[in-house]
């Protein structure tokens, strides 16, 4: 049985990667085209180079690394793959059903929105531009902008302060359990866990959501809308 807030929120911070639209299978695509114009390997290989700590999870370098690894780097293969990555990574993009329409009730019922994510500042403007989101949020917040990146506190805080709003009144929606459900329950906000963009499923057993989605267009019904 589902437990409704007793109290709607004044405001709702959203990831954005695997929360509102699928990155994984976009992420996927772009690596798969960049092997077939690098002449060798298979798109899985590629993106297990961007899961490494090494170069971050959007970085060139990555490619450029994969291409050592087989002896097969190129100056001019090597850009023409970023090139082809870069362009199929966003025309691979889609939404999660029922986002728009979400988003646009949550509008109309005077919830005030945010997004708090992990990518830069360049390639969350062109995400959301893509997508056809931006018109939603009242602030973008990214590690540039605060600082820090999850499950750090300053991208949340900063975003509270942007909506003028106390964490009591605010919920977070996230597909990462330690990303952002952890640091909202931390922080006192309401937390949903996306678990339907969770592609990793690590599991953390200590970090319990006050809300599991199956389906982001299940989110109005949580608030009772």
């Amino acid at each position: 049985m589902v437990v409704y807030p007793e109290k709607k929120p004044r405001a709702c911070l959203f990831d954005m990667d695997n929360t509102l639209y699928n990155f994984f299978d976009a992420k996927v695509a772009a690596c798969t085209s960049a092997v077939e114009c690098i002449g060798c390997g298979e798109g899985i290989e590629l993106f297990r180079y961007f899961l490494r700590n090494v170069h971050g999870f959007e970085d060139h370098a990555n490619i450029e690394d994969f291409m050592c690894d087989r002896d097969v780097w190129r100056s001019e293969t090597f850009i023409a793959a970023c090139r082809r990555y870069d362009d199929v990574k966003l025309r691979s993009l889609r939404l999660f059903d029922g986002v728009i329409e979400t988003l646009t009730l949550l509008s109309e019922k005077g919830i005030k929105m945010a997004v708090v994510t992990d990518a830069g500042s360049g390639h969350a403007a062109e995400r959301l531009k893509h997508t056809g989101l931006a018109v939603y949020f009242d602030c973008v917040v990214t590690p540039e902008v605060s600082g820090t990146r999850k499950p750090g506190h300053d991208s949340f805080l900063y975003a509270l302060r942007a909506l003028d709003c106390r964490p009591e009144e605010v919920w977070v929606v996230g597909d990462s359990l330690r990303r952002e459900i952890e640091p909202g329950n931390r922080l006192g906000m309401t937390t949903v866990y996306a678990e339907y963009g969770d592609w990793m499923k690590t599991p953390y057993p200590a970090i319990v959501p006050d809300f599991v989605l199956k389906r982001f267009s299940d989110l109005s019904g949580l608030m009772g809308f």
